[in-house]
């Protein structure tokens, strides 16, 4: 394996830790969870030699890495039964805010049942 090879496979080993850690922040089990996983992974490939096979693996530990970071969010427990979001910048980054707004009726040809059903079951 080529010297540059060998650094893209480390900084790409170092960045899932980082994104780990980052990630489940105060939380023992799941740290250590990703953390033997994430090493089992990577001993389990370790004997690999061909180059456009590991550039694979490093692109696919990328896009790992990708979506731990943007899409795992931590919920802790601050009091019995309410839970404190922990999200960062890189979070929910394609998420378009809900807007309340008014239904367009323009269109006449469509039927739209806004009623709501107050009965309580009995």
């Amino acid at each position: 394996m080529g010297d540059n090879l060998r650094r893209k496979v480390l900084r790409t080993f170092k960045n899932l830790h980082r994104t780990r850690m980052v990630t489940f922040q105060d939380d023992e089990h799941a740290l250590q969870v990703t953390r033997n996983k994430i090493n089992e992974e990577y001993r389990k490939y370790k004997n690999v030699t061909n180059s456009a096979a590991i550039e694979e693996l490093i692109k696919f530990a990328e896009e790992v890495e990708h979506e731990i970071r943007t899409t795992v969010i931590q919920a802790v427990e601050t009091q019995p039964g309410t839970y404190t979001l922990r999200l960062t910048p890189d979070k929910l980054v394609d998420s378009v805010p809900y807007k309340d707004e008014e239904c367009d009726t323009s269109n006449k040809n469509a039927e739209i049942d806004t009623s709501i059903s107050k009965d309580k079951p009995k």
